[in-house]
């Protein structure tokens, strides 16, 4: 995408993908996600899915229904390996007035000619130790 923002940082890319996600922005989710054919989104519950027209036909379906989503991402490591970049945390998901989902997140972050883009998001159940406060296993 021509028009999209050429992001510095994979960092950068993050903030953007999270400020998409709330703010149920589609054409910022795009701008967010590498081009290549073998992007990867697996939902939690959900099986993986691979190429960028699945993985965008998923955030299209879950922003178009839900207009954003609360959610905030604590991340807790990150490493950085030449033209790739892995975030893994927690996100935290609602908790207006309910108890909170939380969910365990890597993220990989691959610099392409366009910049920092998003390759990978991966999102499953919490596991025991992995709270708001507590550490990544």
């Amino acid at each position: 995408m021509s028009s999209a923002p050429r992001f510095t940082s994979a960092e950068a890319c993050e903030a953007a993908f999270y400020e998409a996600f709330r703010n149920g922005d589609l054409a910022a989710m795009h701008h967010a996600w590498g081009e290549d054919a073998d992007v990867i989104c697996i939902h939690p519950g959900r099986p993986p899915l691979a190429g960028r027209s699945a993985v965008m036909q998923s955030w299209q379906a879950i922003l178009g229904s839900s207009g954003g989503v609360d959610v905030r991402f604590d991340c807790r490591r990150r490493a950085n390996h030449g033209g790739l970049a892995v975030h893994i945390g927690i996100e935290t998901i609602g908790g207006q007035g309910s108890e909170p989902a939380l969910v365990t997140v890597t993220n990989v972050y691959a610099l392409t000619e366009q910049g920092w883009r998003m390759h990978l998001h991966h999102a499953g159940p919490v596991h025991r130790g992995a709270g708001p406060r507590g550490p990544v296993h």
